[in-house]
């Protein structure tokens, strides 16, 4: 089972020296994956963790059966292509053996996926999970495995703790499990295997993110709000039994389902109890209700519910993410003008949040809009599917190019508001997403003099020789040794 290294660090790719990455997380993915097959009598499978480890390095690969290689998001089929590439071109390894998985591929066509991964096999999760118990296994036997070396390393980061999957909504730019109902994780176990090995690590704190789409949703009319407290009070009752270790936690959520879930005292103190320190609120559109609706995020009250929500985590010593996309093709020069005010309204209003800002990519593989008529077959389409490297255009971070956005007035008018945005909240010294330069064709600009103006001062935070030197004319020259010292999002 092989993690790909990060997309700003795919020395695959590039040819470049090994080098660990710096704000590496354990690969809770292909780890599932590897017990769910382990179970079923498939496998016996091994993590290869292209974070910690060099994969031109690793002996006896051909006395391997088999392949898994994981892919989460878009961006990651660019450094997973790599990984392809490795194994079955220059290791001339058979393709037959490779098998690509996991959110960010599951739904590209057959033929899609065959231009990218020629040979390989397109592996769907659905098979795995729909396997009895499989929302209630842990992964000890699999972390067992692990060199000791790489778990510290792992819990001394930000690690995931498995909470549900499954969202009601339906967000047009989501590649991730909508429209379907929350289904919970065996959390109690996932934490105790947690804490257990950081017990013995002789570690005092843990950091974790939990992965419900939207954490509260259990509060909004039709849920069972019962669901979440009994994970809740399992969260409390194993953190209990490790006084020693300090225990954080985060998660996404709805400003809508906060505000009704946050109606129980019960609730609000057993999140509190729990550790959770910070919510990221999906403000996508809430400046404008046409943009909301072209999203089809189902809030037409966003705007208020936001502030309703702010109030109360400040209230509550709770740290509220902005989590914002913004430039769908709806948006106009005037949408974009108030989603800046009122991010700026909302950092300056409540002193503890911070902003987690994005330019949109409207058609990533998964979201509705993927299949597309306009997409499929178009130039950009067709650039991803012969340059896989193209594919790092897609991640949420990356400036808006021209993979994401085709027409360059729009692209340029995207990037001005979110770097505007993105340097006010530096300003600050409250921002938690950084903005990265895409893969850019010669004469494909992504920002005008001004712009880059502003995204040098970002980028002078993490790279400042690099920053010094930037130029509208440089900056595919430039791109991967910026991109590798901006911090992650995470």
């Amino acid at each position: 089972m092989i993690h790909p290294p990060y997309v700003h660090d795919d020395y695959l790719g590039s040819g470049t020296p090994f080098s660990p990455d710096r704000l590496p997380f354990l690969p809770v993915a292909p780890l599932y994956a590897a017990e769910l097959l382990e179970r079923q009598g498939l496998a016996e499978p091994v993590l290869f963790d292209c974070q910690l480890h060099d994969l031109r390095s690793a002996e006896n690969l051909e006395d391997y059966d088999a392949f898994g290689i994981a892919v989460m998001g878009a961006q990651n089929i660019s450094p997973a292509a790599q990984v392809h590439r490795h194994l079955t071109v220059e290791r001339e390894l058979p393709a037959h053996r490779v098998h690509v998985g996991g959110q960010g591929v599951e739904r590209l066509s057959p033929e899609e996926f065959e231009r990218i991964f020629p040979g390989a096999h397109q592996t769907d999760r659905r098979w795995l999970s729909a396997a009895p118990g499989a929302m209630d296994i842990d992964l000890r036997r699999q972390l067992d495995r692990l060199p000791e070396d790489d778990l510290r390393t792992y819990l001394t980061h930000e690690l995931t703790l498995p909470f549900s999957q499954g969202c009601l909504f339906g967000c047009s730019f989501c590649g991730a499990q909508i429209q379907q109902r929350e289904s919970f994780f065996n959390v109690r176990a996932h934490l105790e295997n947690a804490c257990q090995i950081a017990e013995r690590l002789g570690l005092s704190s843990l950091y974790l993110y939990c992965t419900s789409l939207d954490f509260f949703q259990q509060g909004l009319p039709g849920g069972n709000l019962g669901l979440l407290t009994a994970q809740l009070e399992a969260v409390i009752e194993v953190e209990e039994r490790y006084p020693e270790i300090r225990i954080g936690l985060h998660a996404l959520t709805r400003a809508d389902s906060y505000n009704a879930a946050m109606c129980s005292e019960q609730v609000r103190d057993l999140v509190l109890r729990a550790g959770f320190d910070r919510f990221g609120f999906g403000a996508d559109g809430a400046a404008s209700v046409a943009v909301l609706r072209a999203m089809r995020k189902h809030a037409d009250t966003l705007r208020s519910d936001l502030v309703t929500a702010f109030q109360h985590m400040e209230e509550n010593r709770f740290v509220p993410e902005i989590l914002y996309v913004f430039g769908i093709p709806e948006e106009t020069e005037e949408t974009l003008a108030e989603t800046r005010m009122l991010c700026g309204l909302l950092l300056e209003t409540f002193p503890s949040s911070e902003y987690r800002g994005f330019p949109a990519k409207n058609e990533i593989p998964g979201n509705s809009n993927w299949k597309r008529p306009g997409w499929r077959g178009s130039a950009a389409h067709r650039t991803l599917l012969d340059h896989p490297d193209h594919f790092l255009n897609l991640g949420f971070e990356a400036l808006a190019n021209e993979t994401s956005h085709r027409d360059p007035e729009m692209r340029m008018m995207v990037n001005r508001y979110a770097v505007d945005m993105s340097r006010h909240a530096h300003d600050l010294g409250r921002v938690r997403s950084y903005l990265t330069l895409p893969v850019a064709s010669p004469g494909a600009a992504v920002m005008d003099e001004e712009t880059l103006d502003g995204f040098r001062s970002i980028a002078a935070h993490y790279a400042p020789d690099a920053a010094a030197e930037l130029r509208t004319d440089n900056l595919a020259e430039l791109r991967p040794v910026l991109n590798s010292a901006i911090p992650k999002d995470y």
